[in-house]
């Protein structure tokens, strides 16, 4: 294996996660840190001067914002949950 398809392969790897991240992002979080994670740093750790690495940069940004804000979406909708049932039950 040469050292130029060495790189793309982790270049195309970035960007395969990347979009993985993105779509989990909206479902299962989690998934989408496990994802875009290590694909940011593929993507990052190779040359940027390629077209697939650029890629697979932006999308792993843009998969860990949306399963950020999904994550903090989650958690104040379970504090709010959690507050109201609490509001209930001392009025009955």
């Amino acid at each position: 294996m040469s050292k130029d398809n060495g790189k793309r392969k982790l270049c195309v790897s970035s960007l395969v996660l990347g979009i993985i991240g993105i779509v989990t992002a909206l479902f299962v979080p989690a998934a989408a840190y496990a994802c875009a994670v290590p694909g940011l740093v593929n993507g990052i750790k190779k040359s940027r001067r390629n077209y697939n690495s650029s890629a697979g940069i932006v999308l792993n940004i843009i998969a860990l914002s949306l399963a950020l804000i999904n994550s903090v979406i989650g958690v104040l909708m379970t504090i709010k949950i959690f507050f109201s049932d609490d509001k209930r039950s001392e009025k009955d």
